[in-house]
């Protein structure tokens, strides 16, 4: 379960509820963290919004 999602220049880095490291995003310049939920992180590039699981894999996308 994703606990917080941080920034960390070009990287988001993602943590359980205990603060335990989970997995990792490579972000662009342009990139943008939307949010996230227990299970997912929500990215946006460009005109499309990227969904990823706990690990960092990417799940899907759709437009925004």
């Amino acid at each position: 379960m994703i606990g917080s999602v941080r920034r960390r220049g070009n990287m988001l880095e993602i943590f359980d509820e205990r603060g335990r490291f989970l997995g990792r995003i490579s972000l662009g310049s342009q990139d943008v963290l939307l949010g996230w939920t227990g299970d997912t992180v929500i990215v946006g590039r460009g005109r499309l919004v990227y969904h990823y699981d706990a690990r960092g894999r990417l799940k899907g996308t759709r437009p925004r």
